[in-house]
């Protein structure tokens, strides 16, 4: 595919993706191609416009997908604007030779009623129109990674255990071998979903981290302002930034706040405490708000300040089991994983390759945390190969050559 042989069209439904898939875009669009996005998600499409990278990349073309209402019948007027026949016409006026959108559900093995496959022809979700309309069209669809796992295991929390049960034990996945390229950003976790799902695994793909590494983020927080954060006191001798896990991956939830609150008391930190991306996961009720609403040392903060201000903003970074740890990792931060919050049956690459202070208590993140020096955790050797798929112009090219490759063969 040369630089006048057609677009790559990007599909972006939220925030986690738009993260995790802008590097790829920046990669490509900076080389001279084609690229379109297509973004459902309205503080997404606002996000975009104004990007840093933008400035690299002026030619992009940026649309808005308006499908969402406030009742279901508003929605589905808007997702009629959306048809069969005006995505097709998108394709072909744009001269799309490749869509990518994130993970999800795919459009193989689909077995679907006649009644249904008309009304999902006049309308039905943007992603799922776009991959049949690609499908008629013979344009080929990759999935790339809405994020980074640092499990080498499966969680088998309440909803994915009651997914397998209802499923001869395996993640109903095999729609997703539709896509000309399933990508996964390490061998590991492509192993685990692999093993437990459906999936054929003939599509299946290691690029590494398209977001994770040392070429994108460095460039990342360059261009992020830290956050305007209260200064420490007297007493207080570094600034920790705790994220509030997501709960369902077995996390223990009681002790994350008795954790929360035993920092909250510790005179010598200021404890910020931020909530993820997918904050439905990993909120707080009122109730336990209130109750760390009034510890003098805790600073909450709500999805409207980035992770990546935050993190710039503060010396040490908690967390439980979210791929934001791998940030701290890369600036040079210390991280600290309070693995006794979840559950033992949990193993990650924190576990085989280092690169994370793991604690077994309370007590011993707190006294951790309240040391005068805390550096960095020593990591394996191997680590950014195994972990991020190796040096980040590597791994950006790697998403680049493939991309075009696919889209080559079409």
């Amino acid at each position: 595919m040369t630089h006048q042989s057609g677009t790559v069209l990007f599909a972006l439904a939220g925030k986690a993706d738009a993260d995790n898939i802008a590097p790829v875009i920046w990669s490509l669009a900076r080389g001279g191609y084609p690229v379109v996005l297509y973004i459902v998600d309205e503080a997404v499409y606002h996000e975009m416009q104004s990007a840093w990278w933008r400035s690299e990349c002026p030619h992009v073309e940026i649309h808005r997908v308006r499908i969402a209402g406030t009742s279901k019948i508003r929605k589905r007027l808007h997702q009629l604007r959306w048809s069969r026949w005006v995505v097709r016409r998108v394709l072909r006026q744009s001269d799309v030779r490749l869509v990518v959108m994130e993970w999800g559900e795919g459009v193989a093995n689909r077995q679907v009623s006649r009644w249904r496959r008309s009304t999902q022809w006049l309308a039905t979700d943007f992603v799922l129109q776009l991959q049949l309309a690609a499908q008629r069209t013979g344009t080929p669809t990759v999935a790339l990674p809405h994020g980074h796992s640092t499990k080498t295991t499966m969680i088998r929390s309440q909803h994915v255990q009651a997914v397998m049960d209802a499923n001869a034990g395996k993640l109903p996945f095999a729609d997703r071998d539709s896509h000309a390229a399933y990508v996964f950003g390490s061998a590991y976790h492509r192993d685990v979903i692999v093993g437990h799902s459906t999936m054929s695994g003939k599509n299946t793909q290691v690029w590494g981290s398209a977001r994770f590494n040392d070429e994108w983020v460095p460039r990342l927080y360059a261009a992020t302002a830290a956050a305007d954060l209260a200064p420490l006191r007297a007493t207080q001798q570094r600034r920790v930034l705790l994220f509030v896990p997501k709960w369902q991956n077995l996390v223990d939830r009681s002790g994350t706040l008795q954790l929360i609150a035993a920092l909250g008391a510790c005179e010598q930190i200021q404890l910020v405490v931020r909530g993820h991306l997918r904050a439905g996961d990993a909120t707080l009720t009122p109730q336990e708000l209130a109750m760390l609403e009034g510890a003098d040392n805790i600073i909450l903060v709500g999805d409207h300040v980035s992770s990546p201000s935050l993190i710039k903003a503060c010396d040490v970074l908690v967390d439980v089991d979210s791929s934001i740890a791998f940030d701290a990792l890369l600036l040079g931060k210390p991280y600290v994983r309070p693995r006794y919050l979840q559950d033992a049956s949990v193993r990650t690459i924190w576990d085989t390759l280092g690169g994370a202070h793991q604690t077994d208590s309370l007590a011993d993140t707190v006294a951790l945390l309240a040391k005068e020096i805390l550096l960095p955790a020593p990591r394996d050797a191997q680590f950014e190969q195994v972990v991020f798929g190796g040096a980040g112009v590597e791994v950006l090219q790697r998403y680049r050559d493939g991309l075009l490759a696919i889209a080559a063969s079409e």
